[in-house]
């Protein structure tokens, strides 16, 4: 999940969630580099940031498979039932299924385009900005509002590679997305 948000977004995802989301921990102001998947699984479990991903993997739908405390209060749910939920039932109308998928569809073409050309930046914000204020449904109905969504592609790579071979594997159509994932800065709740 890091290295991929790394090749889209050509930033480290620890120090993205360290800076954006107000973390009591120690870790706060240093990264270790020796532990760093260590590190990044204790902040994304205690950071108010919620975080979630889905995966391509075991449906022919997607199906989310990780979500923070803070995404698993946010939406509602508890662990065991949200890590089988398809992820389109955070929404609530077929309309508002096409919208999210035509999103979802979205960042995935604009991550290959920019992997294909080596260009680094922020895919999601090419797309997203049209998205920032999203209303989803929680597991008990009540609507909520996500404001600053940052979602990225999630591919099955690990840390032994460069960056730039990834990206080559990305084009060559070696490596492919197996699912997609996303930290949002605010959930706001609205009336029924």
């Amino acid at each position: 999940m890091a290295i991929s948000y790394q090749l889209e977004r050509g930033e480290n995802l620890l120090s993205t969630i360290l800076r954006e989301g107000p973390l009591e921990y120690e870790a706060r102001t240093t990264v270790d580099e020796e532990n760093l998947s260590l590190q990044l699984a204790q902040v994304c479990a205690l950071t108010p940031l919620p975080i979630a991903s889905h995966d391509f993997l075991r449906a022919d739908e997607a199906i989310y498979c990780y979500g923070n405390n803070a995404f698993l209060n946010g939406f509602g749910y508890d662990w065991d039932e949200f890590v089988q939920l398809p992820s389109r039932r955070c929404v609530e109308t077929d309309d508002e299924v096409l919208e999210r998928q035509r999103l979802l569809d979205a960042v995935k073409d604009i991550a290959i385009m920019k992997s294909l050309t080596g260009e680094k930046g922020d895919v999601a914000e090419d797309v997203a900005s049209n998205y920032d204020n999203l209303i989803r449904v929680r597991k008990d109905g009540r609507k909520i509002l996500l404001k600053g969504v940052n979602l990225w592609n999630v591919y099955d790579v690990n840390n032994s590679h460069d960056l730039l071979s990834l990206r080559s594997s990305i084009k060559s159509g070696e490596i492919k997305a197996i699912g997609q994932a996303v930290w949002i800065k605010t959930v706001e709740y609205l009336q029924k």
